[in-house]
């Protein structure tokens, strides 16, 4: 009986009532937490938006946003002495309060000062032989493969997600433990990279868990595999580890370990040992299956737009007369290499999953409506379809960041996210730190348009 009033109440009286969305999703949370679990939310979302608009109602204290305005009203700056729409809690505490992505306001800010040191151009230009390491490596491998194939008379066949992925990961994890994971040498994933995708479902059982029954986490965790606590434990014991030995070495480098070391003597700056460890685990996580996803979705759309592919190998091979000349400053010119990037990653973001906020004590206007203090709000930049712009074309277009057809090019500098069809700013796709804007998104479209071009030229 108090299930059926409570949901009665959320459908017809909740503050929330008067937002469009089906009313299932509104009287429980139920169907966003199956689909959640089940890892179909993302595109059942996006059909939601096709159908009811920028505005989503998709659970009783949840709103789901795909419109430009958004952005500003829910994630924007503050003026002075106003309170911001802080991190939800639910999904921000299965991660560690001592790493930028968990961390409160003041210590987030105090991480991102420290690590904004090792995203500056000057230290980008000086990590770019080591990027280039690990890059000629993945294209010896390719090659390898080509010319095995060749001798055996049969097609070439190459995994290359997880070609991408090994590349991204030594990369990673040379600039964040100051030695590669090894696994374009051996072609495979280290066992603490394997953690990482194994661990995937379990972290998205538990952010639920502790936004529906916070007591059953403990239980759930006593009942979990024991393998799986001390995989985890593990994970942790080789990072701190691995920070020790690049700290034994007492020399410096452009890696984010010397990031990190810069903040010494000034309490502003200032870190921990512990908060080094688990800052080094975030990097590793946020900067390396992210770009590979972005080169894995790139790769899979010029393979299907043989034309696109032409037109942009046409570009590399005309800007360049060597490979040597390729780096992430020289590529900034490759105009539509930049927007084939761009439109990648609208199309399908290396970040699925919102980075969700919650409304401030007291509430908020976002996109002209009141908000009551407590919603959980998550914008959805990424949509393939929208009501709200029925004039664009929509689908994968190649020309739609950088060219002359107002109906292709997105425009509008007014927010940093995009909805397919819709206008955006033209500088916008998922950033490689979580929820950090340490790295701006072009630095992640520079690196992968680097390496993307090395495998056209």
């Amino acid at each position: 009986m108090a299930t059926a009033i409570k949901a009665f109440y959320n459908v017809f009286l909740h503050p929330l009532s008067g937002y469009p969305g089906p009313k299932l999703w509104a009287a429980t949370d139920a169907p966003y937490t199956i689909r959640w679990v089940n890892g179909t939310l993302s595109s059942q979302i996006t059909q939601l938006h096709k159908i009811y608009g920028d505005i989503v109602r998709v659970g009783p204290s949840r709103l789901s946003y795909a419109h430009p305005d958004a952005w500003n009203d829910i994630r924007g700056h503050r003026k002075a002495g106003t309170d911001e729409n802080p991190k939800d809690p639910h999904f921000y505490s299965v991660s560690s309060k001592q790493n930028i992505l968990g961390s409160p306001r003041d210590d987030h800010a105090r991480f991102r000062r420290v690590l904004s040191h090792g995203f500056s151009a000057k230290v980008m230009q000086q990590q770019q032989p080591i990027i280039n390491t690990y890059i000629d490596l993945l294209i010896r491998r390719f090659k390898e493969i080509a010319s095995a194939a060749q001798e055996s008379g049969v097609p070439a066949v190459a995994d290359v997600v997880a070609y991408f992925n090994y590349t991204t990961f030594d990369v990673i994890g040379d600039l964040a433990f100051g030695e590669p994971f090894g696994c374009l040498e051996k072609q495979k994933l280290h066992p603490w990279v394997q953690v990482i995708f194994d661990s995937n479902i379990e972290f998205g059982i538990a952010v639920m868990i502790l936004r529906h029954a916070p007591i059953v986490l403990k239980l759930a965790k006593a009942l979990a595999p024991e393998r799986m606590g001390k995989a985890l434990a593990g994970q942790v014991a080789f990072a701190r580890r691995k920070v020790d030995q690049r700290l034994s070495l007492q020399t410096s480098r452009p890696d984010y370990i010397d990031a990190m070391l810069a903040g010494e003597g000034d309490p502003s700056k200032a870190i921990t040992h512990t908060e080094m460890v688990q800052n080094s685990r975030i990097l590793v996580l946020a900067g390396s299956e992210t770009t590979a996803t972005a080169l894995s979705a790139t790769t899979f759309f010029l393979a299907t737009h043989l034309d696109v592919q032409q037109r942009l190998a046409k570009e590399v091979r005309s800007s360049f007369k060597t490979e040597e000349e390729i780096d992430v400053y020289s590529v900034q010119k490759l105009e539509y290499m930049l927007a084939v990037l761009d439109e990648s990653m609208r199309m399908f973001p290396p970040v699925p999953s919102p980075l969700p906020r919650v409304c401030q004590k007291g509430g908020d206007v976002i996109c002209g409506r009141y908000v009551p203090g407590g919603v959980s709000s998550k914008l959805r930049g990424t949509l393939p379809a929208c009501q709200a712009y029925k004039g664009c074309r929509l689908g994968w277009i190649s020309g739609r960041w950088r060219c002359s057809d107002p109906l292709e090019t997105l425009q509008s500098p007014t927010s940093s996210f995009q909805i397919a069809g819709s206008p955006a700013a033209p500088d916008s796709t998922s950033s490689p730190v979580i929820d950090s804007k340490l790295s701006s998104p072009s630095q992640l479209a520079l690196a992968t348009a680097s390496a993307e071009s090395r495998l056209l030229a």
